[in-house]
């Protein structure tokens, strides 16, 4: 028995990707300025209503944090939302809860909807709720927060 030549040794093949060459003669896509789309304008919130959500959340932090009551928020929130908010302050108080931003937008006359940056030490937590007008004074009816890894929501 004799070994193949060098030449007929086999080969690892090479796979080359495909790149098109292009030339002058190809056809290009007209490079026009598109007009820009106007955005509809935000509605301002009225500043009633932004302090309105600030003392909400800042007093739902406060409950979690154990600095207060949660019987002070009963006629502020709806069922739900202080189930959630009363479950998550008996699990124990976060004494370093804070709330670091807050971001209030009115997407209808029936409604306001905010967003919310918490901190607890390093860690940066989110809050969403809406509030919505009900027999003359506004009630929170949605939220949604994390703590932790978890994702905590009271919605209707």
């Amino acid at each position: 028995m004799t070994r193949a030549p060098v030449v007929l040794a086999p080969a690892v093949r090479l796979i080359e990707p495909f790149l098109p060459l292009l030339s002058w003669q190809d056809p290009l896509l007209p490079w026009d300025n598109p007009e820009p789309v106007a955005a509809a304008p935000i509605p301002e919130v009225p500043d009633a209503l932004r302090r309105r959500a600030g003392a909400l959340i800042a007093a739902a932090v406060e409950v979690l944090r154990g600095r207060r009551p949660l019987l002070h928020l009963e006629p502020h929130l709806s069922g739900v939302a202080l189930e959630l908010i009363g479950r998550l302050g008996s699990a124990g108080p976060l004494p370093n809860l804070r709330l670091a931003s807050l971001r209030v937008t009115q997407p209808a006359e029936s409604a306001i909807e905010a967003s919310a940056r918490l901190t607890l030490g390093d860690a940066s937590h989110a809050v969403a709720f809406r509030l919505e007008p009900d027999a003359g004074r506004w009630l929170l009816t949605e939220l949604e927060l994390t703590l932790g890894a978890k994702i905590h929501r009271a919605l209707r």
